[in-house]
């Protein structure tokens, strides 16, 4: 079948060359190279890390070429009240059985859908309510706190990369950068590029018909994917933009503090008056931005207060960009023949690093669901609608619950704080547990919970002492290993400066 990519940014080729490594579609990528680059999204999670190796991308080469820095995780001060802190690392939840079997068991697949670290963690805490472990460096779920506190990277003084693949690890990135790299990596003969401009699109039952182009030649495919950015120069002949109302943030304003450097292996995110600032450390310089509600903030003081956030580090800030933006979403991410990817598709805010990682995740589910059966049609884009439309409503529910929770007393954040929001993540714990999502499961919801100091609502799992023992035998157990396994890691300097070489 014949596929078509429609944009040349990060999403058209972080799209293509996925879909050129993992299926047999004959590739076309249509593109100018008048493209605006956005750049709020320089933070990413660990589904970047999983197309740059399916496409094969030397992960020493591109984070050369794009001045990246590993991430474990986010960093959020302020956002409960100021002085509070939550650590958001890339941990995971683990299956319960890993408990009650020999550590020699440990290398086996065992989770089987039942219980998991969650429930028991929870039930520790409804014993201790002060137990904080999964997010204060206790690093009972994973090494990625361990990591970030030793700054510490994923690799030892061998080569060899030792934290494991699940959940992994992702990087502070230049967007762009990243795409030229995935572009540089795809074999020439897995696509054809055609630098020309659309000039018009036709349409019939199946979605889009053809594509003239601006020398005039018509262009068909069976399926296309509309990476045109706010464009969206396929998807608005097919459905409507729905905006998230919810949502308080619609504006930003950006740029790079350049000639400092953050060693920290995450991303910095600060509440402020009426939104957040965040810091994300790339070799040689930072790129930071002011999230904020225009309704509560203008625009001058928006940037005032950006400036004496870096002027109190002892650093000169002069932002780049200033941009509006409208949170929300296509009514239909899939449509006919036509697949929406990238900031056309969605954007919520850059809060969680959510924008490049829902664009990854659209090309490894299409992917999945076009290999399974090696076609596609009007009932293929419906189930891959419907995935998707899960995964975005999910993801901006986690977004939204970060200002649900707080209890900080300027206007903003008291219009934003819903009493009911602790029971309501409560829920969503139960829920995704169950589900073992990848994206955003268990552990992050009760990450969240607790880096919010609030109490888990519903009734704990019936387990016994002795289960509970057993949990927090392993746990210390795990601690071990991970301070034993990574003690000679390199450290975030020395693997940066090996990279840069």
């Amino acid at each position: 079948m014949k596929a078509c990519v429609v944009g040349g940014g990060t999403a058209g080729w972080i799209t293509l060359s996925y879909l050129a490594a993992t299926t047999d579609l004959d590739l076309t990528i249509i593109h100018t190279d008048e493209i605006e680059i956005i750049g709020v999204g320089e933070s990413t999670t660990p589904a970047l890390k999983q197309v740059a190796d399916a496409v094969g991308v030397d992960e020493s080469k591109w984070m050369k070429d794009g001045h990246a820095t590993f991430k474990y995780g986010i960093d959020f001060q302020d956002w409960l009240r100021p002085g509070s802190n939550w650590f958001h690392s890339f941990d995971d939840q683990l299956p319960a059985e890993a408990f009650h079997q020999p550590l020699s068991n440990n290398g086996y697949k065992t989770y089987s859908g039942g219980l998991t670290s969650i429930e028991y963690f929870l039930k520790l805490r409804e014993q201790d309510p002060d137990n904080y472990d999964i997010n204060h460096f206790n690093y009972n779920h994973g090494p990625q706190q361990w990591l970030t506190e030793q700054q510490l990277s994923p690799y030892d003084n061998n080569g060899h990369m030792n934290i494991g693949h699940q959940p992994g690890y992702a990087y502070h990135i230049n967007a762009l950068e990243f795409g030229r790299s995935l572009k540089d990596a795809t074999p020439n003969n897995k696509y054809t590029e055609l630098k020309q401009r659309i000039v018009d699109v036709s349409l019939d039952d199946n979605g889009i018909k053809s594509l003239r182009l601006e020398d005039g030649t018509e262009f068909s495919a069976d399926i296309y994917f509309d990476c045109s950015g706010f464009n969206r120069l396929l998807s608005k002949h097919l459905t409507t933009f729905k905006q998230y109302t919810e949502m308080a943030n619609d504006s930003v304003i950006f740029g790079p503090v350049k000639n400092y450097q953050i060693h920290k292996p995450a991303t910095e995110a600060v509440a402020q008056k009426a939104g957040w600032i965040w810091a994300t450390p790339t070799i040689g310089q930072v790129g930071s931005g002011h999230v904020y509600s225009s309704a509560f903030m203008s625009e001058n003081d928006a940037e005032e207060t950006i400036v004496n956030f870096w002027h109190n580090r002892g650093v000169k800030y002069e932002p780049l960009r200033k941009l509006k933006f409208t949170p929300g979403r296509l009514e239909n991410i899939a449509i006919k023949n036509v697949i929406s990817n990238g900031l056309g598709q969605s954007f919520i805010e850059p809060l969680e690093a959510t924008s490049i990682m829902i664009t990854c995740v659209t090309a490894i589910e299409f992917s999945k669901l076009f290999n399974k059966h090696q076609n596609w049609n009007h009932t293929s884009s419906k189930v891959l609608d419907k995935l998707l439309s899960g995964i975005l409503e999910h993801t901006r529910d986690f977004v939204r619950y970060h200002y649900d929770l707080n209890e900080r007393k300027q206007d903003y954040w008291n219009q934003l704080r819903r009493t009911e929001a602790a029971e309501e993540v409560s829920n969503m714990i139960d829920q995704r547990v169950k589900a073992n999502g990848k994206l955003l499961n268990g552990f992050n919801w009760a990450s969240m919970l607790i880096g919010y100091e609030k109490k888990y609502t519903n009734t704990t799992a019936d387990l016994t002492q002795e289960q509970i023992e057993l949990y927090s035998l392993y746990s210390a157990h795990l601690k071990k290993h991970y301070r034993l396994l990574t003690a000679n890691n390199q450290t975030i300097q020395q693997k940066l400066n090996s990279i840069i070489q």
